[in-house]
């Protein structure tokens, strides 16, 4: 089920789906551990004698509080008669989800209302030897398992009144649930195994009540306690307003978007740059994206960090002056480089490797390496656009010693000797192995920036050899990887059994690279034919519309007579490619088609329903909206430039 909201404070991440239930509950990392795994934590609400969860029969509205991280969620029921005002929120720094529920009567009369709070966590990511009780001194239930402790509770503004709670085993047929929906909480005090439990407010409520629900996460109970201290000393109303403070100011306008750019294009790129903040663990990690509906697919799910998706992150988050964000993310790579000097497929939030399906060897029992070499390339990339972007110096030369120089002496050994290209290495969609015109072309940008970052730190021997080696990787790019025949580039080449080289003809999204890597300008004949094939060959000709990944693409195949589902990322390459020839109504095209695909609340799913534009895989995708982030900055820049030139002519 697709995520409406999405909250963190990168120690906490929380998803919430289209009837609140809380699905995905991370912590101490944002990605790991998930104490819920999809599982929901519904509301059910009592209106004197009529029940209802939060489900189909409400009409539900999902917004944000501008410019912040905290839900604006409006519920109606008619049958109950009730409207509720919801602003969830995690706080600033601290591990506190807090809800506040603004309940509006729409009877006549006056009405008892109870609000349940059901709870049906598996700590630590598992369902076995869980523990739940109720403490009375902290007024509140306690889960707890390992080093992790969860505490639940709640109050109604300004009145004095008791809660209502219960533990129980968790079955089909029974539990705290059930209990919640006969209107009577049994009040169990601890629970032990597979366990769920539910909270419970009551009030009257004549005209609006105000009541307050919240999470508190820790290590330990003393960690628990210390938190509860603060919520007591500053309240819970107080602590949501200083982190809705908080945000507004994280998100002042310091990159000046051009006038001419829509209030509509303005706001989703505000709220893209709160979307990539919310994936970011406080340790560096940029997470691809914490949606578990995923698990029906694979059984496995996004919350890792890609280096690749990581650096694409880092250079929007850059230029838009997020830079002490962005320096946690490079110092976490340069702590898990390998040796040998290249990033591995995907990290977990902690650091360790991450799942893979890329093996050590190949056919014949062959070792080869089980990487995509874009992912270091692109990190080095993108440290060198970190410091064009801050000039810091200090920090670049500590990178270099510890990623850069590893990285770029991988890169200039692990090439082939005939055609000086990088050797065989797994594609950025991680489904084949070969020579990619994609990856060679963030090589050339890796070693190449490398260089430059050398001479910055005074290695102008390496950095010769960096830049020697750049020059030859472009050359080779531009003889093997460029077909005269069908005038455009190749997807890949692959070496047969007697080592000649064979072309894939299939048209991919990702040639974009060739212009945005810097091999050739835009407006190169070479580059032009291959951007047109794109469009022509890979648009999705439904009433959706989009650029597909790539010919036959089969990831959530919808449609076998369409090339693929359209994506944001593609779907943006090539505006990106008509920025930079200054065609900016074709690109404004593609930017709008981006904005038609956001969700109530402001968040890009990874892919789309060809047909039914329904989002397909994971929602939010940290990729999608740093994506977003980074056209319109490119965007911002011509249109400044073209001012600029028109300008000087007067």
């Amino acid at each position: 089920m697709t995520r409406e909201i999405i909250l963190s404070n990168g120690s906490m991440f929380i998803n919430f789906d289209k009837h609140l239930n809380m699905r995905d509950f991370y912590f101490p990392y944002v990605g790991l551990y998930n104490h819920l795994n999809g599982n929901a934590n519904g509301i059910g609400i009592w209106v004197d004698d009529k029940f209802s969860w939060l489900n189909d029969s409400w009409d539900i509205s999902f917004k944000y509080v501008k410019k912040t991280l905290i839900s604006d969620i409006k519920a109606v029921n008619k049958d109950l008669g009730i409207e509720l005002h919801i602003n969830d929120s995690i706080h600033k720094y601290k591990t506190i989800f807090m809800r506040k529920i603004k309940v509006k009567n729409l009877n006549p009369e006056k009405v008892n209302v109870r609000i349940y709070f059901y709870h049906n966590f598996n700590l630590n990511e598992s369902e076995i030897g869980n523990t739940a009780y109720c403490h009375p001194k902290l007024k509140g239930i306690i889960h707890y398992k390992g080093p992790t402790y969860l505490f639940m509770s709640g109050f109604v503004k300004d009145e004095e009144c008791d809660f209502d709670y219960t533990i129980s085993k968790r079955t089909h047929d029974y539990g705290s649930w059930k209990q919640i929906e006969q209107g009577h909480l049994e009040k169990v005090p601890i629970m032990q195994g597979e366990i769920d439990s539910a909270f419970g407010l009551k009030t009257e409520v004549e005209d609006e009540k105000e009541m307050f629900y919240y999470i508190i996460a820790g290590r330990d109970f003393d960690e628990i306690n210390q938190i509860k201290i603060k919520v007591d000393n500053d309240t819970i109303p107080h602590l949501i307003e200083e982190t809705q403070s908080f945000w507004r100011a994280w998100i002042q306008e310091k990159d000046g978007l051009h006038p001419s750019i829509s209030p509509e294009i303005k706001s989703l790129y505000y709220r893209s740059l709160l979307v990539v903040r919310s994936h970011i663990d406080n340790h560096g990690a940029i997470i691809a994206a914490n949606d578990t509906s995923i698990f029906k697919f694979n059984k496995d799910h996004y919350s890792y960090m890609w280096p690749r998706d990581g650096a694409f992150t880092s250079i929007a988050l850059d230029r838009a002056g997020y830079s002490n964000i962005t320096k946690k993310f490079f110092t976490f790579c340069a702590e898990h480089i390998t040796e040998e000097g290249f990033m591995l497929h995907k990290y977990s939030p902690d650091g360790t490797a991450g799942s893979s399906w890329h093996p050590w060897c190949d056919g014949k029992g062959n070792y080869q390496l089980p990487i995509q070499e874009d992912e270091t390339a692109l990190v080095v990339h993108a440290i060198y656009e970190h410091y064009k972007a801050t000039r810091d110096i200090e920090f670049i030369d500590k990178l270099y010693n510890r990623f850069v120089r590893p990285a770029a002496n991988f890169m200039v050994t692990y090439r082939d000797y005939e055609t000086k290209l990088p050797l065989e290495s797994y594609d950025l969609w991680e489904e084949r192995r070969g020579v990619l015109t994609y990856t060679c072309s963030t090589v050339y940008a890796g070693l190449l920036a490398a260089s430059y970052i050398a001479d910055l730190t005074g290695n102008h021997e390496e950095a010769i050899i960096y830049k020697n080696a750049s020059i030859e990787v472009r050359e080779g790019i531009i003889k093997y990887l460029y077909d005269e025949e069908h005038q455009r580039f190749v997807r890949m080449f692959v070496r047969d059994e007697h080592g000649n080289l064979k072309k894939d003809l299939t048209v991919e999204s990702s040639l974009s690279a060739v212009f945005e890597m810097g091999v050739l300008p835009a407006d190169d004949e070479r580059v032009v034919n291959t951007m047109n094939a794109i469009k022509e060959r890979l648009w999705v000709d439904s009433e959706v519309g989009g650029i597909a990944r790539y010919e036959g693409d089969y990831y959530h195949r919808v449609d076998e007579n369409l090339p693929g589902n359209p994506w944001i990322i593609t779907t943006l390459w090539l505006a990106n490619w008509y920025i930079e020839i200054e065609d900016l109504e074709n690109a404004e095209k593609l930017i709008k088609w981006v904005l038609e695909r956001r969700t109530q609340a402001g968040l890009l799913a990874e892919q789309f329903d060809p047909h039914t534009g329904e989002p397909l895989s994971v929602c939010p995708l940290t990729w999608s909206h740093s994506s977003f982030c980074y056209t319109i900055q490119k965007l911002n820049q011509k249109l400044f430039k073209i001012h600029r030139d028109i300008t000087k002519t007067i």
